[in-house]
């Protein structure tokens, strides 16, 4: 599902990027060549998830940005260590962790038209929709990019300091710059590069990012979830009413309709 066509442009200027990106200009040709049939899909997440795959084919590597990501999770374990000092002033206050966590999904490697901020300084920025849930005492966490997991880890010893047990969720394959599950850390694998939404359907969801936010509207339906991340992109922003970049905490049925039913 593509919210608007803007969204396949996207999709183009991702991958073409990430290629230039990583060394593999000359092979533009086949790129373009391959997303010229791949933004005919009509699911907006495996477009996505299958041209990263093809643009790690180009390349020769199976985790392009493998470099990349172990700079992220030195830089987000250094702003994590800040996290957890605020936290621990603040009694380990759940809502404080749920802001912190919706904030600190300010890295991307390649949306439209977004220019990131420090983590630093945006981890403390109040969101534009705070939306409260009860959540239960189990749920799913799904992680998003390397860098923000390593807050994400604070912020479930934060939800378990309150009574919830937080299973954490990524994709067994590499994706841009997410996190690679890895059992022996108890991170839950789910199958492929795609979202691990697609997979979840169980237990509650507190998920990360716009990909799984996006993934959840292809496939949440019924599933009760709380969706963290910023609007970094025009579509998502003028949907949502918010300022581009602005951080967003809103349950998957709200993000559902209001994006939905434009």
């Amino acid at each position: 599902m593509w919210l608007e066509n803007e969204c396949k442009l996207c999709l183009v200027h991702s991958r073409t990027s990430d290629l230039v990106k990583l060394g593999g200009t000359a092979r533009l040709s086949r790129l373009l060549a391959y997303l010229s049939k791949a933004v005919e899909k009509n699911s907006r997440s495996e477009a996505f998830a299958e041209s990263f795959k093809f643009v790690a084919s180009l390349l020769e590597s199976e985790d392009p940005y493998s470099d990349y990501k172990k700079q992220l999770a030195e830089i987000g374990g250094q702003v994590a260590a800040i996290v957890e000092r605020r936290l621990e002033e603040s009694g380990w206050d759940l809502r404080t962790a749920l802001r912190i966590a919706a904030a600190a999904n300010i890295i991307d490697s390649n949306v439209l038209g977004y220019r990131p901020r420090k983590l630093e300084l945006a981890i403390w920025d109040e969101p534009a929709i705070e939306e409260r849930v009860e959540l239960p005492e189990t749920l799913y966490y799904v992680l998003d990019n390397e860098g923000e997991a390593q807050i994400d880890y604070v912020v479930m010893e934060a939800l378990r300091r309150n009574g919830i047990r937080p299973v954490p969720v990524a994709r067994s394959e590499p994706y841009e710059i997410d996190v690679v599950a890895d059992p022996a850390k108890g991170i839950v694998a789910t199958p492929g590069n795609i979202s691990p939404i697609r997979w979840l359907g169980d237990k509650f969801i507190l998920a990360k990012g716009i990909a799984n936010a996006e993934a959840y509207l292809e496939w949440g339906a019924g599933r009760p979830a709380l969706l963290l991340f910023r609007a970094k992109c025009d579509v998502l922003a003028r949907r949502l009413g918010v300022e581009k970049n602005a951080s967003v905490i809103i349950k998957g049925d709200s993000l559902r309709r209001m994006l939905q039913h434009y």
